[in-house]
């Protein structure tokens, strides 16, 4: 049995207890949620309902665009500790089950590629020094998102692409 494909921002409510039946939208944009509710009773029906939703959605779509990816690359988490989004020290030790085990320290840059997936370039403090290491971690995750383009879409990351059987 196919399933039908969900409407961007738009969801089927059907709660037989409250006996609600209608269409909710809702929207993220730059922290702000847009959220509205289409009864079916009010608007005569499902299928009036479900259009007076895409025409709110459409709305506050085109009113409010999405982040860039490259905006959305730049956004400083909270637990960011170098200072620069995208970057950060890692220890890797050869075996963490030797007291003695050599630890090798060195500055991530990391960012996500067009397809999704993510890409890390790791640069050695032993190597290049303290400042080196983080100065060339910086500058290459600088250069990838400097190449970013196109709009961010938050549930791309949550769907996979199906591999076709041959």
């Amino acid at each position: 049995m196919k399933t039908k494909a969900p409407i961007y921002g738009v969801t089927r409510v059907d709660n037989e207890t409250s006996r609600t039946h209608g269409w909710l939208v809702t929207i993220q944009r730059r922290g702000v949620i847009f959220r509205k509710q289409f009864s079916d009773g009010v608007l005569g029906g499902k299928t009036k309902s479900l259009a007076a939703a895409k025409a709110y959605r459409d709305e506050i779509v085109e009113k409010h665009p999405p982040l860039s990816k490259r905006e959305h690359a730049e956004i400083v988490k909270k637990n960011n500790k170098s200072g620069v989004v995208g970057v950060c020290r890692y220890c890797a030790s050869e075996t963490s089950q030797k007291p003695n085990a050599e630890r090798r320290w060195f500055w991530v840059a990391s960012w996500v590629l067009p397809d999704g997936r993510a890409k890390r370039i790791k640069f050695s403090v032993k190597k290049y020094g303290e400042e080196g290491a983080f100065k060339m971690a910086v500058k290459a995750r600088r250069n990838a998102i400097r190449q970013m383009a196109g709009d961010f879409d938050p549930g791309a990351t949550r769907r996979r692409k199906r591999m076709s059987r041959i």
